[in-house]
C-alpha cells in the first residue's frame, strides 16, 4: 500500500499537500514542557513530538506558528525548509518511514507490540482468573460472608476492574500513536484506573490494620458486618477523591495534519490548569498510594510478629510436639506478612519512581523508548492484581478449601448411568 502511494501519487499527492501547508501556513501543535517551547522544523517531526505520552500540555501557547516550504521537489527527495533558517532533505525512503506509524498508528514496533501483547495477555487472565476465583469463593458459600473477608472480596472486586477494564485499554495506548477512541473512555481510562489503585492499596492497608487489631487487641471487640460495609464505602468514596483530578483534567485534543490520507487525530492527554500540575499529582499519589501504605503495612506487620513471638515465650514447654507445631506455624506466618509487604513495596515501586521522575525531567531521548519503560513499570504494578489473590486468597486455610471445592466441582464427571427394568438408574452403589 506505502509503495502504491508513493509511487503512484508522489507528486500529485506529497508535492500539493506540501505547498498548501506552505500557502496556508498552518499552526501545528507543540507541546511546552519546563517552560521551553518545542518547535519542529518540518511537519514529520512535529507530529513525533506532539503530544508525548503523558506530557502536560497548558491552555497558554498551545499553538506555535508552523512554516513548510518545498523549494525543490523530485522523484527521489524533497527539500524542506522550516522555521528558521535551517533546511532538510528528506528521501523519499526516509519519508516513507516517518509517515508510516501515522498510517498504521503504531507508537512502538511491532516485535515491542507482540512483546507486550503476550504479557499484558498474561496478566489480565491470570489476574482475572484468581480475583473471580476469591468472589466465588465467598458468594457460593454463606459462611464465607464474614466481616473480615470483606476486605478480601472489596480487594478482589478492584483488581477485576485493573484486570478487565484498564488494563485493556492501558495496553491500547501505550502501543497507539495517537488516541482512537472518544472523550469519555480517555476519562474513564486513567479515572477508573486510579480509583481501582487507590482502592486496592487502602484495601490492603485496611486488612493489614483488621489483622493487627485482633492479634495485638484480641480482647477488643471484633469488626461486625455493618461497621466493614461502612468501611468498605469510605474506601470507595476516598479513593474516588484522590482519583478526581484525572477525571477532570483528562481530555482529547483534535490535531488537524491534513496530510493525504490522514485529515486529523486524537491526543488523548492531561491539561493542567498550573504549571508541572502532572508532576505535583504525581508526587501526590505516590506518598499516599505507596509511601504511606507501605509504612502502615510494614508497621502493624512488625508488631503482630512481634506479638506472635512473645505469645511463644509466654505459653513455654507443655508439650514439645505442640511448641514445635506452634513454631511452624508462627515461622509460615512471619514469612506470609513479610511476603506481603515486600511484594506490595516492589511492584509498586518501579511505577510511582518513573512518573515522578518523567514529570519532572523526562530523562527519554525518544517517545517510543519512554512508552516500552512505561508499559514494563505499569506491568509490575498491574502483577499485584495477579499476587494478590495467592497472598490473601490461596494462602488463607478457609479460601483454600473453598477453591478445592471449586476445582474439585469442574473436574468431577457425571456418574454413569444404567438402564433398570425400563428406567435410567444411577449407576452406584450404596454403603
Amino acid at each position: 500500500m506505502w509503495d502504491l502511494v508513493l509511487n503512484h501519487a508522489w507528486t500529485t499527492c506529497v508535492s500539493a499537500w506540501l505547498k498548501e501547508q506552505a500557502a496556508i501556513n498552518q499552526k501545528a501543535l507543540a507541546p511546552e514542557r519546563q517552560g521551553t517551547v518545542h518547535v519542529s522544523n518540518d511537519l514529520v517531526t512535529e507530529m513525533e513530538s506532539v503530544p508525548r505520552f503523558g506530557d502536560d500540555i497548558p491552555d497558554e501557547e498551545m499553538f506555535v506558528p508552523f512554516d513548510v516550504i518545498a523549494d525543490n521537489i523530485t522523484g527521489d527527495s524533497i527539500i524542506i525548509h522550516g522555521i528558521g533558517n535551517t533546511t532538510e532533505n528528506i528521501s523519499r525512503s526516509n519519508l516513507l518511514k516517518r509517515l508510516q506509524p501515522y498510517m498504521n498508528n503504531r507508537a512502538i514496533d511491532d516485535t515491542a507490540i507482540v512483546g507486550l501483547l503476550v504479557a499484558y495477555i498474561i496478566l489480565i487472565v491470570c489476574g482475572a482468573a484468581g480475583n473471580g476465583l476469591v468472589c466465588i469463593a465467598v458468594a457460593r458459600k454463606p459462611a464465607m460472608r464474614t466481616a473480615r473477608n470483606v476486605f478480601i472480596i472489596n480487594l478482589a472486586i478492584s483488581d477485576l476492574i485493573l484486570c478487565l477494564f484498564t488494563m485493556p485499554f492501558s495496553l491500547v495506548e501505550i502501543m497507539m500513536k495517537f488516541w482512537p477512541l472518544g472523550v469519555m473512555p480517555c476519562k474513564l481510562v486513567a479515572g477508573l484506573q486510579a480509583t481501582s489503585i487507590f482502592v486496592s492499596t487502602i484495601s490492603i492497608t485496611a486488612i493489614a490494620l483488621d489483622r493487627y487489631k485482633v492479634i495485638v487487641y484480641p480482647t477488643q471487640e471484633s469488626c461486625r458486618p455493618f461497621r466493614a460495609f461502612i468501611t468498605i464505602f469510605c474506601i470507595w468514596l476516598i479513593a474516588f477523591i484522590l482519583a478526581s483530578p484525572l477525571f477532570a483534567f483528562r481530555t482529547v485534543v483534535h490535531f488537524p495534519v491534513n496530510l493525504p490520507w490522514l485529515k486529523s487525530v486524537n491526543y488523548c492527554i492531561e491539561r493542567w490548569p498550573v504549571s508541572h500540575g502532572r508532576g505535583f499529582y504525581s508526587a501526590f499519589s505516590m506518598f499516599f498510594q505507596y509511601l504511606l501504605p507501605i509504612f502502615i503495612v510494614s508497621v502493624a506487620y512488625a508488631r503482630i510478629c512481634r506479638k506472635l513471638k512473645y505469645r511463644m515465650v509466654v505459653k513455654g514447654t507443655k508439650l514439645q510436639e505442640k511448641q514445635a507445631r506452634d513454631k511452624k506455624r508462627v515461622k509460615k506466618t512471619n514469612i506470609l506478612l513479610v511476603s506481603i509487604a515486600l511484594i506490595f513495596g516492589l511492584s509498586w515501586l518501579p511505577l510511582n519512581i518513573l512518573n515522578v521522575v518523567a514529570d519532572f525531567f523526562y530523562p527519554f531521548s525518544d517517545n517510543s523508548t519512554f512508552r516500552i519503560v512505561f508499559a514494563c513499570c505499569h506491568m509490575a504494578g498491574m502483577s499485584s492484581a495477579c499476587s494478590n489473590p495467592l497472598l490473601y486468597g490461596w494462602l488463607n486455610e478457609n479460601f483454600k478449601k473453598e477453591f478445592k471445592e471449586i476445582f474439585a466441582a469442574c473436574v468431577k464427571s457425571p456418574q454413569p448411568r444404567a438402564r433398570v427394568n425400563g428406567r435410567i438408574e444411577d449407576a452406584r452403589t450404596d454403603v
